[in-house]
C-alpha cells in the first residue's frame, strides 16, 4: 500500500501529457489556418478570373453600346425600320473561365484536376446583362453585365469525413461612357 502512495504522490513526468496534448492543439489550429488560407487563396482567384471573364462581355458589347452613345443613348440598341431593338453579346464566359483558370469541362462541372482527385469545380453559371434604359443622357444606369458561380472545394483538412465546402461567387462589370 505504501509503494502505490509513493508511485501516486510522484510528480516526475507529469508535464508530458500536459506538453503532448498542447503540441497537438497547436498542430490542430495550424492545419485549420492553412486550410481557411488555402480556401481562401482558391476562392479569390476564380473571383478574379470571374471578374476578368465578365469585363470581356462588357467589353464585347463595345460596339453594340457606342453606336447608342453617338446619339445620347448609353445602351446597347439598333434600329430596324421604325423601331428600336436591343442588342446584347452575352459572350462566353465558360471558355473565359476555362483558359484563365485551367478548368475542363465534365459533365456538368468545369473541374481544375489535380494528383489526387479534383482541388475544386465550378457550376451554374448566370450570366444576366442589363442593358441601360433607352433615353437620351440618363446616366443613372449603365450597361452592366453580372455574372455569378457556384464553387465547390472539397476539404483536404478534414479528409473524407467533412463535405466540400460550397459558394455562390458574384461579380460585375458596367460599361461606362467618358463623355
Amino acid at each position: 500500500m505504501r509503494k502505490l502512495r509513493n508511485i501516486a504522490g510522484d510528480r516526475k513526468g507529469l508535464s508530458y501529457p500536459l506538453t503532448a496534448s498542447l503540441v497537438l492543439a497547436l498542430l490542430i489550429v495550424l492545419c485549420t489556418l492553412a486550410e481557411y488560407f488555402r480556401l481562401s487563396v482558391i476562392a479569390y482567384g476564380v473571383r478574379d478570373s470571374l471578374q476578368e471573364s465578365v469585363i470581356s462581355v462588357t467589353t464585347t458589347n463595345y460596339n453594340e453600346v457606342y453606336d447608342g452613345l453617338r446619339e445620347g443613348y448609353s445602351g446597347g440598341y439598333f434600329m430596324t425600320g421604325d423601331a428600336w431593338e436591343e442588342n446584347i453579346d452575352y459572350g462566353d464566359v465558360y471558355t473565359q473561365l476555362d483558359r484563365l483558370l485551367g478548368t475542363n469541362p465534365g459533365g456538368s462541372y468545369h473541374v481544375k484536376w489535380q494528383d489526387n482527385g479534383y482541388e475544386y469545380r465550378i457550376t451554374g453559371l448566370d450570366v444576366s446583362v442589363n442593358n441601360a434604359p433607352f433615353a437620351p443622357g440618363d446616366a443613372g444606369q449603365n450597361f452592366e453585365a453580372e455574372v455569378s458561380v457556384q464553387l465547390e472545394i472539397p476539404l483536404s483538412f478534414g479528409w473524407e469525413a467533412l463535405p466540400p465546402v460550397r459558394m455562390t461567387i458574384r461579380t460585375k462589370a458596367a460599361y461606362m461612357p467618358k463623355f
